[in-house]
């Protein structure tokens, strides 16, 4: 009777045993690595491709491209303003939930004292047993996960932005994460579909919010701010020892946003995105040395609401480093996983899957946890052959989890419930606190009254903070207009918005391994 050969097919692919070398496994092969593209190598993109190596090690392999990085000696940096990149100076808030699962290697280079602050307090994404929200500077993650991508996972890094292939032969996975405007999405949409925006439309149109982004040096600690801004709905400062006060605009605020070159208006801050900074007591363009209109125009409407809002935070225009402008604006994807050929699937990742209304600080968090959902999912299903469609069932019920839990949220930010419960925009809430009468003793008592409950409400989940009187003095220094459109804006529906968050599967530790199949192979 001739020989029987026992295969075990586990983790690492097949071995097999034979029965005259006893213990001894002998490699019968070598599984091909999973081969995995990523368009875009922003916070998203690099978390997504270093927790998947991290994960698969050896049996994986990573390219990720990105036109806003270079070459410079035999390393891949980020481009600068001198080469027409823009970098982002935000601050951004990364629950415990999210930054408690990134690799324990990225949580020590990200999370180094000076880089991270904790000035939010405990909540249902973040729990005591994991630890508070950390606010970090987006500048600080993308620089450190570029270096790890280098140095530490040995990443392909391609400085240039990523273009679909004739064919996908050979590719298992691109993961697309090159934000709101996706190229890449919009290449592959008879395959993802075409976003829409109907759901968040206002009597068909629409609905969009500009801001207004002041970035400052901050004077004082950065919880004290929290109670303020928790208690209108007009400024949100998120700082780590400074930071962005981001002011929400009626339209005819937004009118002012121009720039003024020396042969009329420019398209500057408005269209480009660009930064103005100080320069002798205006704010120029850095770029195109045009002038922010509101700074030098005596009549201006606008910039004195500004001061108020710097005002409110502790800080004056001395501080302020630089301000630009953006729109927000929300829509609908109807699938954030398809099928591109026989072997190959794409996945939607970050701002390209769901682009989210700021105010309730979800976006980043929002796009690491489908990194880490796609990272965990492919660590589970990947046994060196093709993907099937089922095996990406649960990561697409958790990315349209996070669409409708963060999109749901952040719809009703944009869109608050009035004592009556009728929905109101922010910008009819401003309208209104900008028209008399105004009755000043009474808004500064019901803008403090409301700071006291909050301070009060969330002491035992956060830091020390201010005294009343602080607070008092605070709100006392305001403009009355200022203080009625705080007034009408509304505190935070913390309530409204909060509750059951989306939890993401965790991996498989390096510990457990996947039960053998065993099968019989005589010779």
């Amino acid at each position: 009777m001739a020989d029987e050969k026992t295969v075990l097919i586990g983790r690492c692919g097949p071995t097999v045993l034979l029965p005259k070398q006893g213990s001894k496994i002998v490699p019968l092969r070598r599984t091909a690595p999973l081969r995995v593209d990523v368009a875009g190598g922003g916070p998203v993109g690099l978390a997504y491709a270093c927790t998947l190596k991290s994960l698969l090690g050896d049996q994986v392999s990573i390219r990720v491209h990105d036109r806003r990085w270079m070459r410079r000696g035999d390393r891949v940096v980020w481009r600068g303003a001198a080469e027409g990149n823009n970098r982002r100076e935000q601050v951004v808030t990364l629950q415990s939930n999210v930054w408690a699962a990134l690799p324990e290697a990225v949580q020590q280079r990200l999370f180094v004292p000076g880089r991270f602050s904790e000035m939010w307090p405990l909540g249902p994404d973040s729990p005591a047993s994991k630890g508070r929200p950390r606010n970090i500077k987006v500048r600080w993650i993308e620089d450190c996960l570029l270096d790890m991508a280098q140095d530490v996972y040995g990443i392909e890094l391609v400085p240039a932005a990523y273009e679909k292939p004739a064919r996908w032969d050979g590719l298992h996975v691109l993961a697309i994460a090159d934000g709101a405007r996706s190229a890449t999405r919009d290449s592959l949409r008879e395959h993802f579909g075409t976003p829409s925006r109907e759901l968040f439309s206002v009597d068909g149109s629409p609905l969009d919010e500009r801001v207004l982004g002041i970035r400052v040096t901050a004077k004082v600690p950065d919880e004290h701010t929290v109670p303020l801004t928790v208690a209108q709905n007009r400024f949100l400062f998120n700082s780590l020892g400074g930071g962005f006060i981001n002011m929400r605009l009626t339209t005819e605020e937004a009118s002012e946003i121009v720039a003024l070159g020396e042969s009329g208006p420019v398209s500057c801050i408005g269209k480009f995105g660009c930064s103005m900074r100080p320069d002798n007591g205006r704010f120029v363009c850095d770029r195109h040395r045009a002038v922010f209109k509101p700074s030098v125009d005596r009549l201006s409407f606008l910039w004195p609401r500004i001061l108020d809002g710097l005002r409110f935070f502790g800080v004056g225009v001395a501080d302020v480093v630089a301000i630009n402008s953006f729109t927000l604006g929300m829509q609908q994807m109807s699938k954030f996983t398809a099928q591109l050929a026989p072997s190959t699937f794409g996945f939607l990742l970050g701002d390209a899957a769901n682009s989210l209304h700021f105010w309730p600080g979800r976006g980043l968090n929002t796009g690491l946890k489908s990194a880490l959902s796609l990272a965990v999912n492919l660590q589970k299903r990947w046994r060196g052959k093709p993907f099937r469609a089922a095996d990406f069932a649960q990561h697409e019920g958790i990315m349209q989890q996070l669409q409708y839990r963060e999109k749901s949220r952040a719809w009703t930010t944009m869109l608050m419930p009035d004592s009556e419960g009728v929905p109101r925009g922010i910008e009819d809430r401003i309208r209104t606190g900008l028209q008399g009468p105004y009755d000043r003793n009474a808004l500064v008592q019901t803008l403090y009254q409301r700071v006291l409950e909050i301070k009060k409400r969330l002491g035992d989940r956060m830091g020390s903070l201010a005294t009343d009187e602080w607070y008092y003095g605070r709100i006392s220094a305001l403009d009355t207009r200022t203080l009625k459109v705080m007034v009408e804006s509304g505190a935070w529906i913390t309530r409204e918005i909060g509750g059951e968050e989306v939890e993401i599967p965790s991996a498989v530790s390096a510990d457990v391994q996947a039960p053998a199949r065993r099968l019989s192979l005589v010779s």
